[in-house]
This record gives structure tokens, sequence and C-alpha cells, in this order.
């Protein structure tokens, strides 16, 4: 889900380019796939990591490897996507060499991650769209494509290859004619691995005083989100749903430093479609105030999600000290600070940043209630959590 938002006290560097080529056609390389580089962002973010290149060779070897009929089987037996993991444990016959290849592309993906869970897997093969999968079934040959790194708008063409090894060159923003296969990482894995990562980081520095004051109340305050609904906005064929969280960001109630919280999303998938939650996305014994800020962000394969997590809490605390002592006006410069003070280019990448809420208030009700971008509507109402122990 690529948004190309306004994000306030941020300015963001517009870029568009022309493509020659149509849905209808691809142009085809050398059958070599070291004869066209893959493409890159030069933009660097803390915690960006690059996975192109595991994606693309695994994408070069699975489409000579993989026979047809077992691409269909693996598919249809896992609902449009199967892991890597699956396929090389399932299917017959493939090379010694393959199984290497998809074995150590495995690992880098996990290393370059910062996941270090034993037996853990994230690359997947996925179909690019569930329409694809009649001519697939019809006998009609797949590509295999990945998603580059960077920015979107920076991308000239999605790279894809056929079962010769020829490369092909794809639009970026209309899908295919012919059945495109998606070597890309698990994103709700990904992303779940990811989010556990950055509440440890944030635990450690979590005030010990906020655990005692929730074992002394017999009630908890809480916000619950009734519905949200993000604005519909172009995006590449070859991203697939979107996977959001929001970072919750205050001042710890017993000192002065940050409070950030992370609040998975994982029913948010589609833009233009409103979604009823009724999920709790602020515990207001972690906020000073009453008050707090919401960040919505999206899941971007190319994260570390600890170096994320570390990086949000050093600019959070930059920000509170830059300030002195906090009063309530520093809300705002909290949240915005966080997205204006981290390093150029970090939120280049649209399918980064989505919206913001700033100063929510403990005891208000916000009936579609706008982001400062414009890009997501919510509904959320006050509510108190009773017989807590």
């Amino acid at each position: 889900m690529r948004k190309n938002t306004a994000l306030g006290f941020v300015t963001l560097l517009a870029c568009s380019f022309m493509s020659n080529i149509t849905a209808a056609e691809t142009v085809t390389i050398n059958n070599s796939p070291s004869n066209v580089p893959a493409i890159h962002s030069k933009f660097v973010p803390p915690g960006f990591i690059k996975l192109a290149n595991e994606k693309r060779m695994m994408a070069s070897a699975a489409a000579r490897e993989i026979n047809p009929a077992d691409l269909v089987r693996q598919l249809k037996e896992n609902n449009g996507s199967v892991s890597v993991a699956n396929v090389l444990k399932d299917v017959k016959g493939l090379s010694s060499s393959f199984v290497n290849q998809a074995q150590s592309a495995e690992r880098s993906v996990l290393n370059k991650k910062g996941i270090r869970t034993k037996g853990e897997t994230l690359l997947e093969l996925r179909i690019a769209a569930p329409q694809m999968m009649s001519q697939l079934q019809e006998g009609v040959e797949p590509l295999y494509a990945y998603e580059p790194d960077g920015d979107e708008s920076s991308w000239q063409y999605i790279e894809a290859y056929d079962s010769n090894g020829g490369l092909h060159l794809l639009d970026v923003w209309n899908m295919p004619e012919q059945p495109v296969v998606v070597v890309d990482i698990n994103a709700k894995k990904d992303m779940q691995l990811g989010l556990a990562q950055m509440r440890e980081v944030f635990s450690r520095s979590a005030s010990k005083s906020i655990q005692i004051n929730k074992a002394q109340s017999d009630s908890i305050d809480v916000t619950i989100l009734d519905s949200i609904r993000l604005e519909d906005d172009e995006e590449p064929w070859i991203s697939g749903n979107a996977e959001v969280y929001a970072i919750v960001t205050g001042v710890d109630p017993s000192r002065d430093e940050p409070a950030l919280d992370i609040v998975d999303m994982p029913y948010l998938d589609e833009d233009g479609k409103t979604y009823y939650p009724n999920q709790i996305v602020v515990y207001w014994d972690r906020y000073r105030w009453g008050a707090a800020n919401i960040i919505l962000m999206e899941h971007d394969d190319n994260t570390n999600y600890q170096t994320l997590a570390q990086k949000l809490l050093t600019t959070a605390a930059e920000v509170l000290s830059a300030l002195g002592q906090p009063e309530i006006g520093a809300l705002v410069a909290l949240g915005s600070g966080i997205v204006e003070l981290m390093p150029e280019h970090w939120f280049s990448n649209d399918d980064d940043y989505l919206d913001s809420f700033y100063t929510l208030e403990k005891s208000m009700h916000y009936g579609n209630h706008m982001g400062v971008s414009g890009n997501a509507m919510t509904t959320m109402r006050p509510y108190t959590l009773n017989g807590i122990k």
C-alpha cells in the first residue's frame, strides 16, 4: 500500500517516471540475469536492509527448476502462497544446487532481519493475483518476479524470469497479462516477528512504575478503535496486500522519558475499505497527561525492526531532551519530531509511513477523525476495563 502522503513537518521529494512498457507486453533481455542489474535505492535509512538480491536469485532459479504442475499443486494446497521451505520439502526431483541456493538465501534473509529463532523461515512464493491461478491451471507458463529494493517511485520496471532463464521487464503499475509468481517474504510472519522485536526493545526502556500502577489498580482506562479506513491510492501490483501497525508515542508518567508502544493491525490490508476491529489501541496508564500520539505504519520487507525500534527510542529521547521539562504542548512536538528528526529519506519509501493522529486524549470520543495527512479516518472511544487483577 503505497501512499503519497504529506508528512506535515517533512518535505517529500515527489518522483515520477515514464514507462514505454504496457501491461500486455514485456521486454525480454539476454538469458543471463547478470546482464541487467537489480534496481536498488541509493538511500539507506536506519533499519533498512536490502533483500532484492536474495529474491532475484531465487526467482531466476525457481523459474528454471520448479515444474509448472508442482507449482500449481503447491499454490492450490496453500491458498495462493507457499513457503520456499515447503517447496523444498514436498517437491520431488529438485536439484541439490537449487536446494542449497534456497537454503542459503533463507539464512541470508533471516540474518539481515535479525531473526535468530531456530527453524524459522520467511521466503515464499505467491501468485501475484488470484485470477492468475486459472491461467496456471490451463498450462500458461508463469514468470517469476520479485519486488525491488527502495522507493517504488524510483522503480523503472519489475524484473521477471521465464523457465529458460530469460529476463522480462514488466510495467510497475499495470498488472501483466501473463501469470506471475512473486518471490517474497511472508509479510504477516515477518511483521509478527518484527513487532515482537520492537516490543522487546521498548519494554527494556519502560519505567518499572508502570507495572506497579497496573498491579495496584482494579481498572484500566483505554481507547478502543471502533473503525478505521485508509484512502484508496494506486500501488504497484507486485506488492500485494498491506500489513499495518501503529506506533503509540507519549511521555512516561513517572519520568521525563518517551513511552512507545506497538499495536498490530493484521486485518487492515486493503485501501478504500472500512474495518471495525473493536481493538484497544491505547493503554492510558502508560502516558502522562492522559494524552498520546498514534503513527500508522505499513510493513516493509526491507526493515530490521530491532534497529528501527532502537532508532525510534533514540530519536524520541532527543526530541524530549531538546524541549527541556516536557509540558502537554510538547506532545505534538514528540509525535511530529519522530518523523522530522529521523535521517533524511527514512520515510521516503511510501510503504512505511501512512498517517498520524496527534494529541489524542483519554476521555475523548473521536468520530470520523482524520489523520494529519488525510490518509486515515478513524472512530475511537474511551473505555474502562474493570476487574483487572
